[in-house]
């Protein structure tokens, strides 16, 4: 698994170019990607299907889009043949509730061996338990009111179930790491991982690795206080 907190680059051999060399390898070949997205539209979905091709594309592979709405949810049947799924940004709980119907058919292909890679809320629902959002916890504010994608209080849900912690994104950059910490406190959750734009979390067989930019911040409890340990990118 590839969870990425967001943010563009010019060369992102690091991270989103690590997720499509493993769906290369599972190709043996040239890959195709399904890019799973969602918005309250398809029109409104489909004006960023040209700035994820040229994103992905810079890979050497081929994109996919499978475009969810409010009115459109994903099916198994819309992964079929996909070396890859890469499920992109926007708004996290319209994401959840698009997806989650297909959320076992994601499962038995990870399983299989197929790579996923989640973009900022693609990431944040690939956990055991998804966050949906939110900036306050009992009424305090424990993130910027912008980062809590229309929610107030912190909303927690069955995710995916790819990885068995939290997944906040965009960390350094909309300060949303005090979330991933208070979560945490509050004992919503064991652990919660906040990510930094322009990297990624690899959540191989035996270990969670940085790859990027910026770093990766891991939140577990420790008797009374929170540890907050850092995975460098590389």
């Amino acid at each position: 698994m590839h969870l990425i907190g967001g943010g563009w680059a010019e060369d992102e051999t690091a991270w989103t170019g690590r997720f499509v060399a493993e769906a290369r390898d599972r190709a043996d070949g040239r890959p195709t990607i399904a890019v799973v997205l969602w918005a309250e539209t398809a029109a409104e979905g489909e004006a960023w299907h040209a700035d994820y091709r040229d994103d992905l594309g810079t890979h050497d592979c081929d994109v996919r889009f499978v475009q969810l709405a409010a009115d459109r949810a994903l099916e198994a049947s819309d992964l079929a043949g996909a070396d890859g799924i890469f499920v992109g940004g926007g708004l996290t709980p319209g994401y959840h509730a698009a997806i989650m119907p297909a959320a076992q058919a994601i499962r038995e292909l990870v399983a299989d061996g197929t790579p996923y890679a989640g973009f900022s809320a693609g990431a944040m629902i690939a956990g055991d338990v998804a966050l949906l959002g939110g900036w306050r916890i009992g009424g305090v504010e424990v993130t910027q009111e912008h980062a809590g994608e229309g929610l107030d209080e912190v909303t927690l849900a069955e995710g995916l179930g790819l990885v068995d912690v939290v997944v906040d994104v965009h960390a350094s950059q909309h300060g949303t790491l005090g979330r991933a910490v208070a979560i945490v406190d509050a004992e919503l959750a064991d652990r919660a991982v906040a990510i930094d734009e322009r990297t990624s979390l690899v959540a191989g067989a035996s270990a969670l690795v940085a790859a990027g930019e910026g770093n990766v911040f891991v939140c577990s409890k420790s008797g009374p206080h929170v540890q907050v340990a850092v995975l460098g990118g590389r």
